[in-house]
């Protein structure tokens, strides 16, 4: 890299327009992951035949994104993935065009067919809730290339265990990660009560990411196993540039955050804190 990469401040720069997106896109790969090179995406050729089976434009952002990183597994195919441009697919009753889903079916993440003319329209994503007004998706992005930026992070964050951690906040605990992390310039993604609502900070050389649990809190306690922690109420992700970034956050974080005790099966809940 010509200069210094410096997430926060990249970061910043990357999510004010698509072409600022690409740029921190390659400057993370980068330093973080493997730099992009030519074949990790799809050709304009591809691309244009997939307009044609569709009989529709793609965004000048999706196509783009396609053509930067679409083959790259580690950036956008290891947990939520970009949907395969041969897999794009148009639903014709709710006017919407499916570009990523997540891997077990939870969500699936559109365009509007309404904003396809747009360079970079904004995204919404599905929703199972009873609200009205969401029933044709809660708006996630105001920009494709923010998703994308989100997207990507997501998926770098699951490739090493060496490099990650996963943890969980009581209520009271979740004020001490902005505390401890400066927070990112990504905006806050999602919707509170029918959607996670995730924030993103930094650390020395690492990315924290705090995942609201939207469910109601007497029914998520009711919902949760061994795997939760009792009474918590964020889901805690620690992306390292190296092991050795993941070494002191296990050193100087608080223990509980990432590990609990599960009473035995048929013992009553444990109380609230």
């Amino acid at each position: 890299m010509s200069e210094r990469f410096d997430l926060a401040a990249d970061l910043a720069a990357g999510v004010r327009d698509k072409d600022s997106a690409w740029t921190f896109i390659r400057r993370f790969a980068e330093a973080w992951m493997t730099p992009l090179r030519d074949g990790d995406g799809y050709t304009a050729e591809e691309l244009n035949a997939v307009e044609q089976r569709l009989g529709l434009k793609l965004p000048a952002a999706l196509r783009e994104a396609y053509m930067l990183f679409g083959k790259r597994a580690d950036l956008c195919g290891t947990l939520h993935f970009l949907q395969p441009p041969d897999e794009l697919r148009v639903d014709e009753d709710s006017g919407l065009l499916l570009y990523q889903h997540e891997n077990q079916g939870v969500w699936e993440r559109y365009i509007r067919v309404a904003d396809l003319d747009m360079d970079d329209p904004p995204t919404v994503q599905s929703s199972d809730c009873d609200h009205d007004e969401h029933q044709g998706g809660i708006a996630w992005t105001e920009r494709l290339s923010t998703a994308c930026i989100e997207m990507m992070l997501v998926e770098s964050a699951c490739l090493d265990g060496a490099r990650e951690m996963h943890g969980e906040l009581l209520e009271n605990e979740i004020a001490d990660v902005e505390r401890k992390f400066t927070p990112l310039a990504l905006p806050p993604i999602g919707h509170m009560e029918c959607a996670p609502a995730s924030r993103w900070y930094v650390g020395e050389d690492v990315i924290v990411s705090l995942d609201r649990f939207h469910s109601i809190p007497d029914e998520y306690e009711h919902l949760s196993g061994p795997w939760h922690r009792p009474w918590s109420r964020a889901g805690l992700r620690i992306h390292g540039r190296t092991p050795e970034a993941i070494n002191v956050m296990r050193e100087t974080l608080p223990r509980e955050w990432f590990h609990w005790e599960w009473p035995r099966l048929g013992d009553p809940y444990p109380p609230k804190p």
